[in-house]
């Protein structure tokens, strides 16, 4: 089973003022289309629960793929599209942790230029805390 977590975020990039992103954590070895479809679902929640709070902005998600070993086209396309809902709102869909092998595919595919991708969850959190500490 995925979790999901709430993070501060400090902040990022401008077009964003959220200070919270929430992390959700592949449970599956795998990003097929039948978690990907899962994780679409979640993605359409989030911005549906969001929106009838009547928040003004729906906050980041961070999706930690550190167990995924291997992704196929259609774990691709539902990573597309839940990046697109995210962005129709204002909002992003950033991964982290990243197998070899999930990477090189995104990168052949050249679907890693599309995603904000961090080495792992600490190089996300730190990245959010220096430039905190620099705009202070």
């Amino acid at each position: 089973m995925d979790t999901i977590t709430q993070t501060n975020q400090l902040s990022f990039r401008r077009s964003l003022s959220s200070e919270q992103a929430f992390t959700i954590k592949l449970a599956s070895d795998k990003f097929d289309n039948v978690i990907g479809s899962e994780l679409l679902a979640k993605v359409e929640s989030w911005i549906a629960a969001n929106l009838m709070m009547s928040k003004k902005e729906v906050p980041a998600l961070l999706l930690d793929m550190e167990n995924v070993g291997f992704i196929d086209s259609q774990g691709l396309q539902k990573l597309l599209v839940a990046l697109r809902l995210m962005q129709s709102q204002k909002s992003n869909l950033l991964l982290c942790s990243l197998q070899p092998s999930v990477s090189l595919v995104f990168e052949i595919s050249r679907i890693d230029q599309m995603f904000g991708i961090f080495p792992n969850f600490d190089t996300y959190m730190n990245q959010f805390s220096v430039q905190s500490q620099v705009t202070e």
